[in-house]
């Protein structure tokens, strides 16, 4: 799934009606009924700066760099394209190691109502309910960090513009695109548990043992039968959950492993792009090339020759 690399958040209307009364995380609110979109500004290099919320909130970072300080995390850099999913009453310290008064550092924060996290996972819990996990679908009970995807990114871009448009039907618009937000950073972060390198839920979870089998042999050309089965799974409910539950299809999983191999193999070896495509699972390398363009922006040829030093 592509990934988005730059931030091109737009807040030109936020900051033509802003007011600015803080060097520090200076802030700007936007409330509906259930959530409330807040902008901050850094103006000058600071430290330890602390912000809580008392729901779980989406950190987004549209400008500039933080570090983030979170109880029980290693201290890392929020970069523009990024995102962190706060759990409520959890203090956050943030440095601001290169803001300044032409180059402000700028961050949104999005704090969901309770009620309204309630309603996405009772119907996904409902509708879609997880496969080998007694807790259901859950929003906010643990930190986590995402590389902002396409799809995300769009959401938030859009939710900007709602909540900064003087609209009468705001109300309605901004609960549709909650609604998926929530859907789609559920889907991300069971992507990120089930679908890692990590084996630890291989043993628990049939997905992320399919994951870790998909891993071992994307070289042969998996059928979704056979995925279903070591999934002890019909092959429509295999399809079915394994799309519900991570957003995206088995063949779109594979494709994208098999990508990110042939990624590997062009950056550290000199073997022909034949080569790697097979090594892939590739059986045909003009699909292979136009694939791996459609995914990386580059073609095979160019990525290697942008990588290799």
């Amino acid at each position: 799934m592509k990934r988005v690399q730059t931030s091109s958040l737009d807040i030109s209307r936020h900051l033509n009606s802003r007011r600015l009364e803080q060097e520090v995380e200076n802030r700007t609110a936007y409330t509906i009924d259930t959530a409330e979109l807040n902008i901050y500004e850094t103006h000058h290099i600071a430290k330890q700066v602390e912000l809580t919320f008392n729901t779980p909130v989406l950190a987004s970072m549209i400008r500039g760099k933080k570090v983030m300080h979170l109880p029980g995390t290693p201290s890392f850099d929020f970069l523009p394209g990024e995102s962190v999913i706060v759990s409520g009453q959890e203090t956050m310290r943030i440095d601001f190691p290169e803001a300044q008064t032409l180059n402000p550092t700028q961050c949104l924060a999005l704090a969901i109502a309770p009620d309204k996290v309630k309603q996405v996972t009772d119907l996904l819990n409902d509708r879609a309910p997880l496969v080998d996990n007694t807790q259901g679908w859950q929003f906010g009970q643990h930190n986590f960090f995402l590389t902002n995807d396409v799809p995300i990114h769009q959401l938030i871009t859009r939710l900007i513009y709602i909540f900064t448009e003087n609209n009468k039907a705001k109300e309605v618009f901004a609960n549709l695109v909650l609604q998926e937000l929530v859907v789609r950073l559920m889907q991300t972060q069971a992507r990120s548990l089930l679908l890692g390198p990590d084996t630890t839920f291989s043993n628990m979870n049939r997905l992320a043992y399919v994951a870790q089998y998909i891993n071992k042999h994307l070289h042969r050309n998996l059928q979704i039968r056979e995925l279903a089965d070591e999934a002890c799974m019909s092959e429509p409910h295999f399809y079915r959950t394994f799309k519900q539950t991570f957003g995206m299809t088995p063949v779109d999983y594979i494709n994208q492993q098999r990508i990110t191999l042939a990624s590997k193999l062009l950056k550290t070896t000199n073997r022909c792009l034949a080569d790697v495509s097979l090594e892939c699972g590739f059986n045909n390398l003009t699909y292979f090339m136009k694939l791996f363009r459609r995914e990386i922006g580059l073609s095979p040829a160019q990525y290697r020759k942008q990588v290799v030093v």
